[in-house]
């Protein structure tokens, strides 16, 4: 999937990176559950799932994701880049390589991070910033420890101001403190996608065994009953709407195959989509 992968690294971490991506379906993120990034999509489309909503990206787009777990998606039917290639630069903030930059006051008692990730406006001094880093990616000899600790300070003194953080300080102590999601609303919010159990606990921060515990407690049954009742119900609705396609149901309900729909709606309604759909006419 990766065709060019380039870094810098500082005290043994990535901290800036620049990625070429070949076609694909869904990844998690390229960053640990303790790191902050900053990314410019230089080529190509892609949308973000958080475990509350979905982000969609384009070409110029920029992104300040925090600590959290994500995943990077490939849009259905979207064609805004034919050859199907991703082209990311990126900024990685480590919480051991940050925090030492400023020292200080990191309490966010008055400084909450109100979002998990969020598209960024990329003004004319992000970009010029961000081509300084493909330049450094390209040419890595020029790069020397001292540069790599100015750019990093650079870089979050301009996304504080986009933050609007009244400081520094509270700007990068935000970055680092897991915005709160609520168990049952990640649920429901990624009912009708066609995310794995495993990837569902991801979102939820939760091994598969806890995720199944905590869901069990929640939702007084098991993950696969409370999702495909949910997903059937849904296409039922769906396949009274006039002019509907079968197919568009299908991916909307977070099915994977036509006949793995038809399959499971059967087992459940007793008739398959189609004759619902033509019961619901009479």
């Amino acid at each position: 999937m990766v065709s060019e992968y380039k870094t810098i690294q500082y005290q043994g971490k990535v901290v800036f990176a620049k990625a070429v991506m070949g076609d694909f379906k869904r990844f998690s993120k390229y960053f640990s559950a303790d790191e902050a990034c900053f990314m410019i999509l230089n080529k190509g489309f892609f949308r973000l799932r958080t475990p509350d909503k979905i982000i969609e990206f384009q070409q110029g787009d920029g992104f300040l994701a925090k600590c959290g777990n994500y995943f990077v998606e490939r849009p259905t039917g979207a064609n805004s880049n034919t050859d199907g290639v991703l082209e990311v630069v990126a900024a990685y903030f480590h919480p051991s390589i940050v925090k030492p930059f400023f020292p200080g006051d990191l309490s966010v008692s008055n400084f909450k991070p109100n979002f998990d990730a969020s598209r960024i406006p990329m003004d004319q001094m992000l970009k010029t910033f961000m081509d300084s880093i493909h330049f450094l990616l390209e040419n890595p000899s020029v790069c020397t420890d001292d540069l790599v600790i100015l750019k990093i300070k650079e870089l979050l003194l301009l996304l504080s101001k986009t933050d609007n953080a009244p400081s520094i300080h509270q700007f990068i102590a935000s970055l680092f403190k897991p915005y709160e999601y609520d168990f049952r609303e990640i649920i429901q919010k990624n009912a009708l996608s066609n995310l794995s159990l495993t990837e569902l606990a991801m979102l939820c921060n939760m091994s598969l065994a806890t995720f199944k515990r905590r869901f069990s407690t929640v939702f007084g049954e098991s993950p696969a009953q409370y999702l495909s009742k949910e997903k059937l119900k849904k296409a039922a609705q769906l396949l009274v709407v006039p002019g509907m396609q079968i197919s568009d149901i299908v991916y909307d309900c977070g099915f994977e195959t036509v006949p793995n729909f038809n399959k499971s709606f059967k087992r459940q309604f007793g008739i398959s989509p189609t004759a619902y759909r033509l019961s619901q006419k009479e």
